[in-house]
């Protein structure tokens, strides 16, 4: 009789789950759908993380940089050049880089996805939004008296981590965002300088990426392909 019980509970719990399952995803579009399979493919192997490490560790190294030389000096040109031109043409490039590499050397486990072209208009105006952004905070940053470097970091940590979390929509993308938030406010309590601080959390945030990526790149290596891969 127990046993019964037991087995009819177990039977009911597993019916209630496939139906949640189910209603769940009969209330998503296909469109959603596919976008949640895409992102997940997309994310699989690591490669973004390792490109997203690499280009927050170059923003660190331009930071220490412009941090430790002299004003108008040839290494603080440089590193505010490769800042603000190096680095958005780094980051327009990664994704042909990812495409390059998963079809050089990937294809036969990650497979191949093709994906819609680039809505060129709308990325525009992001990137005019983005650069405006930038330019207004430098403008506020020279005025006199600048606010509190604080605000900066804070924000930064905040928006930076809420921007991957968003973009990556995976667990271990929220945490790489919560751990840059909290950094960025704990720089921001700490009254870091702004350089420095900047310096600090995009080191921090871009080893913990690079070495996240090359974790899950090992992990997708190791794993035993399936038969017709």
């Amino acid at each position: 009789m127990i046993l019964a019980i037991k087995f009819a509970t177990q039977t009911s719990l597993q019916r209630g789950s496939m139906n949640d399952t189910s209603s769940r995803l009969f209330q998503e579009t296909p469109n959603a759908i596919a976008q949640r399979l895409i992102q997940k493919a997309h994310n699989r192997d690591g490669l973004p993380e390792m490109v997203v490490g690499l280009l927050f560790l170059m923003t660190a190294m331009g930071n220490w940089v412009e941090m430790a030389s002299r004003p108008r000096s040839i290494p603080f040109i440089a590193a505010i050049l490769g800042m603000a031109v190096l680095l958005p043409i780094l980051m327009l490039g990664s994704p042909w880089a990812i495409r390059w590499l998963r079809r050089r050397y990937l294809v036969e486990r990650a497979g191949y996805v093709e994906f819609k072209p680039v809505n060129w208009k709308r990325f525009f105006i992001v990137f005019a939004i983005a650069y405006a952004v930038a330019f207004a905070g430098g403008f506020v940053l020279s005025s006199t008296p600048p606010p509190p470097d604080s605000w900066f970091l804070a924000a930064t940590g905040v928006f930076s981590g809420a921007l991957m979390a968003f973009a990556g929509r995976l667990p271990r993308y929220f945490v790489g965002g919560a751990i840059m938030a909290a950094a960025g406010i704990a720089l921001a309590v700490g009254r870091v300088p702004l350089l420095k601080g900047f310096t600090v959390l995009f080191g921090l945030t871009g080893v913990l990426s690079l070495v996240s990526g090359c974790i899950v790149l090992l992990v997708f290596l190791r794993r035993p392909a399936e038969p017709g891969e």
